[in-house]
C-alpha cells in the first residue's frame, strides 16, 4: 500500500476561461494528510523501540518489518518523520562525505560538554553532556558536614565535541525509532483509509475524486 496512490484525487481548475468554464487537472489530495489517533499513541503495547541498520531505507524497513516496502509510510508517520534527508540515519560513508561538505574542519571543535561529576556521597551534582562555553564554572556543595564547597571549571571538568562527533551523534539518535506490532497494521491502514476518504457532497466527481469549484475560492479538504 503506497501512501501517495491511496489519497484521494483532485480535480484542480488550472485555467480558467472568460465563459466560466475551465480545463481541469488531476493531482493528488496531499491535504488529506493522515495523522496518527492519540489514542493510538497511548497504547503502549502497540509499539516498540527499534534501531535501523545503517544504510537501511525506510522501504528496506517496512519490507523486513512488515513484508512490505510500500508501508514505508507507517513508519514515518508513527515517528513524525518529514525529511528523511535529515531525520533518518545514513551508513558512515555518507555520514562522513555529509559532514566534509557542511564544515570546513570536520575535526573542528563544535561546542564542549561536561564531565558527570559527584558530591562526597556518590550524588550526581553535574550532569554529563550539558552544553557550556569557554569560561564556565560551576560552584556546588560537595560535603554538608562538614560544610566543603567545591567549583567545576571549563578546563578540568568539560571536554570538547567534534563536527563529526556532533553529527555522529545526531546519526545516531536518528537510528532509534519506534515501530508498531505487524498485529496492528491491519487496523492502522484501515484508520488510515477512513481519515483521508471524502464524506458524500456534491463536489465528488466519484467516491475517490474531488472537483474544486471555479468561482469560488475554497480549501481542498
Amino acid at each position: 500500500m503506497a501512501y501517495f496512490e491511496q489519497l484521494p484525487d483532485l480535480l484542480y481548475a488550472s485555467k480558467i476561461k472568460k465563459s466560466g468554464y475551465g480545463d481541469y487537472t488531476r493531482i493528488k489530495n496531499i491535504f488529506r494528510r493522515y495523522k496518527l489517533r492519540d489514542d493510538v499513541k497511548k497504547v503502549a503495547v502497540q509499539f516498540y523501540k527499534y534501531a535501523i541498520p545503517l544504510g537501511s531505507t525506510p522501504e528496506q524497513v517496512a519490507n523486513a518489518i512488515y513484508d512490505d516496502p510500500d508501508l514505508y509510510w507507517l513508519i514515518l508517520i508513527i515517528n513524525d518523520i518529514v525529511d528523511v534527508h535529515s531525520q533518518w540515519p545514513v551508513d558512515i560513508e555518507t555520514l562522513q562525505e555529509m559532514t566534509a561538505e557542511k564544515y570546513d574542519d570536520p575535526d573542528g571543535v563544535h561546542h564542549y560538554e561536561t564531565y558527570e561529576r559527584y558530591d562526597s556521597q556518590g550524588n550526581i551534582v553535574m550532569k554529563k553532556g550539558l552544553i557550556v562555553t569557554p569560561g564556565w564554572q560551576h560552584e556546588y556543595l560537595y560535603n554538608a558536614d562538614p560544610v566543603v564547597k567545591r567549583t567545576l571549571n571549563f578546563e578540568a571538568d568539560t571536554y570538547s565535541v567534534t563536527n563529526y562527533e556532533y553529527e555522529e551523534s545526531i546519526n545516531d539518535a536518528n537510528r532509534i525509532i519506534e515501530l508498531i506490532h505487524p498485529d496492528y497494521v491491519g487496523s492502522l491502514v484501515a484508520d488510515f483509509e477512513n481519515q483521508t476518504s471524502y464524506e458524500l457532497n456534491s463536489d465528488l466527481e466519484d467516491d475517490t475524486t474531488k472537483k474544486t469549484a471555479i468561482d469560488l475560492v475554497r480549501k481542498y479538504y
